[in-house]
């Protein structure tokens, strides 16, 4: 008995709409929204280390960025 495999009902993330969104945000250029997007990228990695304790994630940071802090 052979069983078909269904294919993953999950949504992919980002979608073609979802990309298409941006690139009408930034007025169609592609540049500009590679640069809105790294903006919030870096406002979201700021605002994380904002909220985390030096404490708990010291040695985790140490061994990524290859320097203690």
């Amino acid at each position: 008995m052979s069983a078909k495999r269904q294919p993953d009902q999950t949504p992919s993330y980002p979608s073609d709409a979802d990309v298409e969104a941006v690139i009408a945000e930034a007025n169609g250029d592609a540049r500009e929204a590679v640069r809105m997007l790294l903006i919030d990228l870096d406002a979201l990695a700021r605002d994380r280390n904002a909220s985390v304790s030096r404490g708990y994630v010291y040695g985790r940071l140490a061994v990524v960025r290859g320097r203690v802090l």
